[in-house]
């Protein structure tokens, strides 16, 4: 009889390690699936294996490349999540997708994870952002990892050459733009191409005039005005902006074409790209010249969501949270553009001179000059509608009155 529960006793240990055995091979190959545009993989991967990660959570992940197009990501997310699937655990997303996402009530609440420590490494301005583009409903969304601002962008050597100062408002760019624009060079460009260029610009210039452009009021009346009589009236514009987007922007500004220039940080990285061009010399960054009612720039963010179709929502928080954690924040910042943002750990974490954007994006900051996005919950119809109107004025092929009235006009049924 003892025998034979001595049999049975190893019998059920030799189980047990098999059990064990098999759960752990399970544990093993389900890995957590992290989406992020292409871009991003490297910078990923890079910070999930220098900071241990896997060691200190025991949670595999994948990092695999989701659509970078908005329209393409969206109608992939929506046929996997309304079959109750999801191809991420976790995903970064842009402003206009998670809106898109938040509003169909496809994403996990993260307000759980963090305590108020946390959110006071955070800025007034970052706050004001989270509040705008990242809650809905009460509910936490999305987490930012950057904060992309944008930047006024001069030829140093070019205003020096002629004695000129950067201007400071409107006004004095026209005065500043008749005096730099020649025959081969304008005063001042960007993207105009619709497509999601144009909208930067008009929403930029239409938050300096004091208004958000989605309402088709004074502030983007006086804005497409300013754009317009830069172009046709000063002749300091280039009317072929009109076509191109912010790469080929970029290509002027450093080929002599364009000597000012409102762009995103990536120019950053482009210039320097530029291995026989740039010199510290050559570029300067100023705050935004003031418009009617200030000196804005906006923000725009990436952030981590968590479908609330995963099958493993708390390994997924578990990433989330060690990725934006204050301990971490600092140091993903020092590995990757890509994570940075003047949240207070990392600008108290990183050598902030060493880097040219993170010191241009604290001087913005201190300043004061950024703000959030112009919001609307239908971003990405309304952004076209504004694009449309937009172009077909700066084309001269309506009038301005037609503008107000025609977008107040599709701004009310897309509303209804």
């Amino acid at each position: 009889m003892l025998k034979r529960k001595s049999k049975i006793l190893v019998t059920l240990v030799v189980l047990s390690i098999l059990l064990v055995s098999v759960n752990l091979v399970v544990f093993a190959s389900d890995e957590l699936i992290v989406g992020v545009g292409g871009w991003a993989v490297e910078p990923t991967k890079r910070a999930l294996e220098e900071l241990n990660f896997t060691e200190k959570t025991g949670i595999e992940v994948t990092v695999t490349t989701r659509p970078g197009s908005p329209p393409e990501f969206i109608s992939q997310m929506t046929s996997s999540i309304l079959g109750g699937q999801t191809p991420y655990d976790v995903i970064d997303l842009e402003d206009d997708a998670a809106i898109n996402f938040s509003r169909s009530g496809w994403l996990v609440d993260l307000d759980p994870i963090y305590d108020d420590a946390f959110w006071e490494d955070w800025t007034p301005g970052m706050l004001e952002m989270v509040d705008t583009w990242n809650r809905h409903e009460g509910e936490l969304f999305r987490i930012p990892h950057n904060y992309e601002t944008q930047y006024f962008f001069y030829r140093k050597d070019i205003l020096a050459e002629k004695g000129l100062e950067v201007p400071q408002t409107w006004e004095e760019m026209v005065e500043v733009g008749k005096q730099l624009t020649t025959d081969e060079m304008y005063a001042v460009s960007d993207g105009l191409a619709k497509g999601g260029y144009l909208g930067v610009y008009v929403s930029y210039l239409t938050q300096q005039a004091g208004g958000n452009p989605f309402d088709f009021g004074p502030a983007l009346r006086e804005s497409l005005q300013f754009i317009h009589d830069m172009i046709y009236e000063h002749e300091i514009f280039p009317s072929s902006a009109l076509n191109k987007d912010f790469d080929q922007v970029n290509n002027d500004f450093v080929n002599d074409r364009v000597a000012m220039m409102r762009m995103w940080p990536y120019f950053f990285d482009y210039q320097e790209s530029q291995e026989d061009w740039y010199n510290e010399d050559k570029v300067g960054v100023a705050l935004p010249p003031k418009g009617p009612e200030g000196r804005d720039t906006f923000v725009a963010s990436w952030g981590w969501a968590i479908p609330n179709t995963s099958d493993k929502i708390d390994e997924a928080k578990t990433f989330v949270e060690f990725m934006t954690s204050v301990e971490n924040a600092p140091k993903l910042a020092k590995m990757s553009t890509w994570f940075l943002s003047p949240r207070h750990s990392i600008m108290e974490g990183i050598d902030v001179e060493e880097s040219r954007l993170a010191s241009n994006l604290k001087k913005y900051s201190d300043a004061g000059v950024i703000s959030s996005r112009p919001f609307h919950p239908n971003f990405r119809q309304a952004s076209s509608i504004v694009e449309e109107l937009a172009s077909a004025y700066l084309t001269n092929q309506i009038s301005l009155d037609e503008v107000i009235e025609r977008g107040q006009e599709q701004m009310k049924a897309l509303e209804e």
